[in-house]
């Protein structure tokens, strides 16, 4: 890991990080790839994570706790030198994409300012990979601005081992149980709620 000492290793109890995409990469990595904002996006890593294995990972987070999802920096990693081709491989195993991508807007303005991947983690090597729990998503920055440095932001979590991993874009069966269901309840948060759709009369809905 590099970057400067955090404060941040320890969180309070009670107390969580959850920035919402349109705070990832329109604060977060947008001061990142300026630079000489060190002290104010510490509380989230600077890691190559494909060095590592993704069980690995958690344990390099700016912020230990128990919240299930963790972020880091990354800079770019290409297959070749001359490639624009990512190279998601780590020594067990693969990073695979699956889904769309999707797009991240600034609420104020309506500009795109990135793009987000869902990548899978699979163990072994193409073509016989082994699909596992751990999920990443992967926010690629479409603002440019001179002297930028060039980093991506990551954000992991991995699925209890007794649900079944679940690939974005993957239809489901019209009989879905209830564990899929809590599966499924799981994800859509760990993808984020659609701001267009979120209002705060619905956050403080009262019944009488």
């Amino acid at each position: 890991m590099t970057g400067s000492t955090t404060p941040f290793r320890s969180a309070p109890v009670g107390y969580g990080f959850h920035p919402t995409d349109e705070e990832l990469v329109n604060h977060f990595l947008k001061l990142k790839m300026i630079g000489g904002y060190d002290h104010v996006v510490s509380t989230i890593a600077e890691v190559n994570v494909c060095a590592y294995e993704p069980w690995e990972l958690p344990g390099l987070s700016a912020i230990q706790s128990n919240d299930p999802e963790c972020y880091f920096f990354s800079r770019r990693n290409y297959k070749y030198s001359n490639s624009q081709r990512a190279n998601r491989t780590t020594g067990a195993g693969y990073w695979k994409g699956t889904g769309r991508d999707r797009t991240i807007t600034a609420k104020s303005t309506g500009e795109q300012i990135a793009t987000k991947k869902t990548l899978v983690f699979y163990t072994g090597r193409v073509p016989n990979g082994v699909k596992t729990n751990w999920i990443m998503h992967e926010y690629n920055p479409t603002f440019s601005f001179p002297n930028k440095r060039d980093f991506i932001l990551y954000k992991l979590k991995k699925n209890p081992d007794d649900l079944p991993a679940f690939d974005e874009g993957e239809s489901s069966a019209s009989n879905v149980d209830e564990e899929g269901s809590q599966l499924r309840a799981q994800l859509e948060s760990f993808n984020g709620i659609d701001e267009g759709d979120y209002n705060l009369n619905s956050a403080l809905r009262f019944t009488n």
